[in-house]
């Protein structure tokens, strides 16, 4: 019977519990972001965009895959609102076999491998920029490599 007493009083204190966690530490403003990404007057057919948050922007890094000379970060996921970002893109060249072997025989069977098309400074070396406006609700911005 003590017991059937304290159950309202349970639901009570789970219900306000739940609403304040839910006014609590409200997530910040994300955005879509997308474009287009050429390299030498080309669209990149396959790769992947990654925004980094630098100069005192909260994390974490977002992006997303490259296809067909197009990205498109949603923005459940997307970068931050009033946030400044270095963006990497990365671009797989076509497939090709490679043995590992330094010296292979009969036996050994080539694996496939795709290279990195693009120079160092777009991606392990970037020095490309996303700056997002505050009142951003989306953020597009080609790049266009050369």
């Amino acid at each position: 019977m003590c017991n059937r007493s304290r159950a309202p009083l349970l639901r009570l204190f789970c219900v306000i519990l739940a609403v304040a966690a839910a006014g609590c530490g409200s997530r910040p403003k994300t955005v879509r972001a997308w474009g287009d990404v050429r390299w030498q007057g080309k669209p990149v057919e396959e790769g992947v965009i990654v925004f980094f948050p630098i100069d005192g922007t909260a994390g974490p890094s977002t992006g997303g895959s490259i296809a067909a000379g197009r990205y498109d970060v949603p923005r459940a996921k997307g970068p931050r609102a009033g946030g400044i970002y270095r963006v990497e893109i990365t671009a797989n060249g076509k497939e090709r076999l490679y043995n590992p072997n330094a010296s292979p025989t009969a036996s050994d069977t080539p694996i496939p491998v795709r290279d990195q098309i693009l120079p160092p400074k777009y991606n392990v070396a970037s020095d490309l920029r996303a700056e997002i406006a505050s009142n951003a609700d989306s953020h597009r911005q080609d790049f266009l490599l050369q």
